[in-house]
């Protein structure tokens, strides 16, 4: 059975989609699919499409800001923790180009909050509350990627900007270690808050969060100099 395979492709960049990452999109929104009536399933279609268009134009920001700069990307996955977009090369050296490549995920983001939130608002006012509901749930998770992406944590954008600053100001070494200490803290936090609303997904996350940061912070021998 297959469950990685390529959807298409997007100038000229293959999309890899994994069944996880569909998985976790029905198990978010199971609600409006068992909700019993057509509006529901109807609602809970327009928020799985919309969230998985969102990941997807999250990292092909990434893809288009990293032609800015000549870093092409070979491929991009939408797994189970989110997608992930596949540089050729490593990024260039330059902190304004790593950061401008990295932070352009948030910046799309960004605009689809605003935006969705202003459909959704329209929405109501022409008299769609049908339409608004998930429209305003979809702006509502954009605002959730963003504020999450840009954590000071690895592997998110937040954390890798971050570190391309700081490694400019003190070195490899220790910008590793900062943005790793700072990943384990912001895993502690996302746990703390999964175990206070039973979240097993977010839970989940600040695993995957915590271990890809102490590994981090392990390649660098720890905390000893």
């Amino acid at each position: 059975m297959f469950t990685h395979f390529e959807i298409g492709r997007v100038a000229g960049i293959p999309i890899y989609l994994d069944m996880m990452f569909v998985l976790v999109l029905l198990v978010l929104t199971y609600p409006y699919f068992t909700g019993g009536t057509t509006q529901a399933v109807s609602a809970g279609f327009i928020i799985v499409v919309g969230l998985l268009l969102s990941i997807l134009l999250h990292e092909l920001g990434h893809a288009f800001a990293g032609r800015l700069f000549r870093a092409r990307v070979a491929h991009i996955e939408l797994t189970g923790l989110g997608g992930l977009a596949h540089f050729e090369r490593s990024l260039p050296r330059s902190v304004f180009a790593r950061s401008t490549i990295y932070l352009a995920g948030p910046a799309v983001n960004l605009g689809l909050w605003y935006a969705l939130g202003a459909l959704a608002v329209q929405s109501y006012r022409v008299g769609a509350p049908l339409l608004a509901e998930p429209l305003g749930i979809l702006a509502g998770w954009n605002f959730v990627l963003l504020v999450f992406n840009l954590l000071p944590a690895y592997p998110l954008d937040g954390g890798h900007t971050l570190d391309a600053w700081l490694g400019r100001l003190l070195g490899p070494v220790w910008s590793v270690r900062i943005v790793a200490g700072l990943g384990l803290l912001c895993a502690a936090g996302i746990a703390a808050l999964a175990l206070q609303s039973v979240a097993i997904f977010m839970f989940l996350v600040a695993v995957f969060l915590a271990m890809w940061n102490w590994q981090k912070l392990q390649s660098v021998g720890g905390w000893q100099r």
